[in-house]
């Protein structure tokens, strides 16, 4: 399993130059578990997997 890469400060570490802003989700209590548990599986944070899913997916 890979690590989440944290700063110095415990923050997570930018992946790249692309700034991003702070956003807000409403989820369940229930979604926001699985979607920790899976991320964590895969060594990404939710937001580094909600963005991996967008980007696999076709649009017509």
């Amino acid at each position: 399993m890979k690590k989440i890469k944290r700063d110095i400060q415990g923050k997570f570490a930018l992946k790249n130059d692309d700034y991003r802003e702070v956003r807000s989700l409403r989820l369940t209590d229930d979604t926001w578990k699985r979607l920790g548990i899976v991320s964590e599986c895969l060594g990404l944070t939710r937001a580094d997997y909600l963005e991996e899913i967008i980007k696999e997916q076709s649009y017509p």
